[in-house]
């Protein structure tokens, strides 16, 4: 009988955080994912993604902003057990992307909701140095995480890269639990820039002037 080789996954995802490349490796060479197998997964955590942005905004109002994200904060780390205790099988692969698409649902959810509470808090003219500073602490990480992440899965395997990544997810509920935001019931209102303030009542008395009986030279003594 012809011997034939084992066939490798033929696919390759684009890695976003240092936990999603531990993440993936596990699914193709631990799990023996199948191309099919890993392409509908990803498609389930896409669609749970797509699923977190368009209610959140029902969400928000039913249950309230902190709330809502400290519910979907909590849930991100339980997400990843499924990943930490898998063996091959389809049952296995099932669960997973039903874990998947749970998982983006929330981060979806929390990341809409957070952003509209820092817009809604920051004034105009600070809010292209409010989104520099977020996106210098959440990209800036990924340069560092992705290469730790596959020094531990070198080192200690890939489960041991995923509890590291599981137990990170735990910061931001330690941070929002830490923080007023967690009670908060429904969206701040957006203060006004004083800047803007200013400038708007300049130009109402400017154009009350001009629009003054006497004002333009032609009606003057």
């Amino acid at each position: 009988m012809r011997h034939r080789p084992k066939q490798q996954p033929a696919c390759k995802a684009t890695p976003r955080v240092g936990d999603t490349v531990s993440a993936e490796t596990n699914l193709l060479r631990e799990l023996r994912f199948s191309s099919t197998a890993f392409g509908l997964v990803m498609g389930a955590a896409a669609l749970g993604s797509c699923a977190g942005a368009l209610f959140a905004p029902r969400m928000t109002r039913w249950f309230g902003p902190g709330p809502m994200m400290l519910t979907a904060l909590v849930l991100t780390p339980l997400t990843q057990f499924p990943l930490l205790l898998a063996s091959p099988g389809r049952g296995w692969q099932i669960t997973i992307g039903a874990a998947l698409a749970v998982q983006l649902l929330c981060a979806a959810a929390v990341g809409t909701t957070q952003r509209s509470i820092r817009q809604m808090i920051t004034t105009p003219r600070l809010q292209g140095r409010m989104q520099a500073v977020s996106t210098w602490l959440t990209g800036g990480s990924r340069p560092v995480a992705a290469p730790l992440a596959g020094a531990i899965g070198t080192l200690q395997g890939v489960r041991s890269a995923l509890i590291a990544g599981t137990v990170l997810l735990l910061v931001p509920v330690i941070v929002l639990v830490l923080s007023p935001v967690r009670s908060l019931r429904a969206l701040p209102v957006a203060p006004s820039d004083p800047g803007s303030r200013a400038s708007g009542v300049t130009d109402s008395v400017s154009a009350a002037d001009a629009s003054t009986p006497g004002a333009k030279e032609g009606d003057r003594p």
